[in-house]
């Protein structure tokens, strides 16, 4: 079976679905995040790509069960938020961001890597004014 045939798996066609409901184009990033979680427990994950909307994250099946327990109770799923920080470059400067996010989507990869897709749940004042300096600088040097 050559690779024109080959047969989609669940996480690409996962992938393929939020790919045509982006609302904001992705912007490629290869910087370390930190997801701050309750109990003041802190997973570090690679950002893969980002938008005004949302980040695209990589993480391994360690990380990515600790986030899966993240605000479930017992017999139920709640989908809580959660906050990140993560660094951007910006000319000669790093902007610092902190943001609250929520899970959308969990998509395997290969071997133990996922890809999750998070939603800004809050994204105001200075932080959203770097995350647009940030994107529009980018898409310039595309």
């Amino acid at each position: 079976m050559n690779s024109d045939t080959k047969e989609k798996t669940s996480s690409e066609i996962i992938l393929e679905n939020y790919e045509e409901k982006r609302k904001y184009q992705r912007i490629v990033v290869n910087c370390p995040v930190r997801l701050l979680l309750s109990g003041d427990r802190i997973i570090e994950v690679l950002a893969h790509d980002i938008s005004l909307g949302g980040m695209q994250i990589r993480c391994d099946g360690e990380a990515l069960q600790i986030l899966q327990s993240e605000g479930k109770k017992p017999g139920q799923r709640t989908d809580s938020d959660f906050e990140i920080n993560f660094v951007l470059p910006l000319g000669d400067k790093r902007e610092n961001i902190f943001l609250r996010c929520k899970l959308i989507y969990i998509a395997e990869l290969e071997g133990d890597i996922y890809a999750i897709g998070l939603q800004f749940t809050n994204i105001e004042g200075d932080n959203r004014r770097t995350l647009k300096r940030f994107i529009k600088v980018s898409k310039e040097h595309l």
